[in-house]
């Protein structure tokens, strides 16, 4: 099995990156549903569906329970999921309120394995005794793959025309991880 990706064009004109083409996740029309885990879960282990659908099912309150005590929820081999939001502005101090809040989200971070890349020598500007002075040190550079993604093969796919090539508002999801590439 392999994650299916395909090719899309950068169709922002205010992008620097304009008329590049990157590639983003194709996903299934359909969600898996909690059933579909549990009995996903209970070929992998000696666990009854009927006990895992009921942890699935007591999970959203759980994460509920510990957000609304300020909690971040780390999940062994998954990440961890904390609490963002988006609020509006206040010009004063005293105008910032919770009354703000805008929107709440939960935010993921897979987990990840740091992995040393390199070793490499930087210069940084450092003062001794009152006197610059450049100063080289190494640097430890390293990689973080994320646990779960880890092993996943990815294989290029066509669109549902066959051409492969879809326009920015095409609809599949995802974006390339890129810094200035657009978020379709």
């Amino acid at each position: 099995m392999s994650q299916k990706v395909q090719k899309y064009r950068n169709t922002n004109e205010l992008s620097k990156n304009y008329g590049k083409y990157y590639l983003r996740p194709v996903y299934d029309k359909r969600f898996i549903t909690t059933e579909q885990l549990a009995d996903f879960i209970q070929t992998q282990c000696t666990v009854k569906r009927s006990d895992i659908k009921a942890v699935l099912d007591e999970l959203g309150a759980g994460f509920k329970h510990f957000f609304e005590l300020g909690q971040k929820i780390k999940l062994d081999g998954i990440g961890i999921f904390k609490v963002g939001i988006s609020s509006a502005p206040s010009d004063t101090e005293e105008g910032c309120t919770a009354a703000l809040v805008k929107k709440g989200r939960v935010n993921f971070q897979p987990e990840v394995t740091s992995v040393l890349k390199e070793v490499v020598t930087v210069q940084r500007p450092k003062m001794v005794n009152g006197v610059a002075t450049v100063v080289e040190t190494a640097m430890q550079v390293y990689n973080h793959p994320a646990v779960m993604l880890k092993d996943i093969r990815f294989e290029l796919t066509a669109d549902v025309n066959g051409s492969g090539m879809q326009d920015e508002n095409s609809g599949s999801g995802g974006n390339s991880g890129g810094d200035d590439e657009p978020r379709p």
